[in-house]
Protein backbone atom coordinates (compact mmCIF):
# COMPACT_ATOMS: atom_id res chain seq x y z
CA UNK A 1 0.00 0.00 0.00
CA UNK A 2 2.95 2.49 0.82
CA UNK A 3 3.77 1.56 -2.84
CA UNK A 4 1.36 2.88 -4.18
CA UNK A 5 0.72 5.96 -2.10
CA UNK A 6 4.60 6.86 -3.49
CA UNK A 7 3.78 6.36 -6.91
CA UNK A 8 0.55 8.50 -7.11
CA UNK A 9 3.24 11.29 -5.05
CA UNK A 10 5.75 10.75 -7.56
CA UNK A 11 3.23 11.63 -10.19
CA UNK A 12 1.53 13.93 -8.81
CA UNK A 13 5.10 15.80 -8.86
CA UNK A 14 5.87 14.78 -13.19
CA UNK A 15 7.84 11.87 -11.92
CA UNK A 16 7.27 8.69 -14.21
CA UNK A 17 7.19 6.01 -11.60
CA UNK A 18 7.37 1.77 -12.18
CA UNK A 19 6.98 -0.69 -9.79
CA UNK A 20 9.07 -3.65 -10.32
CA UNK A 21 8.37 -6.42 -8.12
CA UNK A 22 10.29 -10.12 -7.51
CA UNK A 23 13.70 -8.09 -6.92
CA UNK A 24 14.70 -10.09 -3.58
CA UNK A 25 16.70 -13.31 -5.43
CA UNK A 26 18.40 -10.53 -7.13
CA UNK A 27 20.02 -8.55 -4.44
CA UNK A 28 21.19 -11.32 -2.25
CA UNK A 29 23.71 -12.96 -3.67
CA UNK A 30 27.22 -11.96 -5.82
CA UNK A 31 29.70 -9.60 -5.43
CA UNK A 32 27.30 -7.04 -7.72
CA UNK A 33 24.63 -7.72 -5.41
CA UNK A 34 26.84 -6.93 -2.03
CA UNK A 35 27.47 -3.58 -4.20
CA UNK A 36 24.28 -2.49 -4.45
CA UNK A 37 23.15 -3.55 -1.17
CA UNK A 38 25.97 -1.31 0.36
CA UNK A 39 25.59 1.79 -2.06
CA UNK A 40 21.60 1.79 -1.25
CA UNK A 41 22.07 0.90 2.53
CA UNK A 42 20.19 -2.20 2.31
CA UNK A 43 20.57 -5.13 5.03
CA UNK A 44 21.23 -8.50 4.01
CA UNK A 45 18.48 -10.36 5.82
CA UNK A 46 16.24 -7.42 3.91
CA UNK A 47 12.78 -8.78 2.54
CA UNK A 48 12.27 -6.45 0.50
CA UNK A 49 10.09 -7.92 -2.52
CA UNK A 50 9.16 -4.57 -4.13
CA UNK A 51 10.93 -2.08 -5.58
CA UNK A 52 9.71 1.56 -6.97
CA UNK A 53 11.77 3.36 -9.01
CA UNK A 54 11.16 7.62 -10.55
CA UNK A 55 12.07 9.28 -12.76
CA UNK A 56 11.65 12.46 -15.45
CA UNK A 57 10.52 10.82 -18.56
CA UNK A 58 11.76 11.16 -21.67
CA UNK A 59 9.19 11.55 -23.68
CA UNK A 60 6.16 13.92 -23.30
CA UNK A 61 3.03 13.13 -25.40
CA UNK A 62 -0.02 15.83 -26.15
CA UNK A 63 -2.37 13.40 -25.73
CA UNK A 64 -3.08 10.17 -23.66
CA UNK A 65 -3.89 6.69 -25.86
CA UNK A 66 -7.98 6.51 -26.12
CA UNK A 67 -9.08 3.44 -24.83
CA UNK A 68 -12.69 1.89 -24.48
CA UNK A 69 -13.39 -0.73 -21.71
CA UNK A 70 -15.16 -4.02 -22.26
CA UNK A 71 -18.88 -4.57 -20.65
CA UNK A 72 -18.53 -6.26 -17.15
CA UNK A 73 -20.80 -9.83 -16.77
CA UNK A 74 -21.48 -10.85 -13.59
CA UNK A 75 -22.01 -14.27 -12.72
CA UNK A 76 -23.93 -15.43 -9.56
Amino acid sequence: MAATYAMLAGESLGLGTCMLGGIHPLIQQGRKAKAFREAHGIRSASREGLFVIFGYPRLRYHQGIQRTFASIDWAR
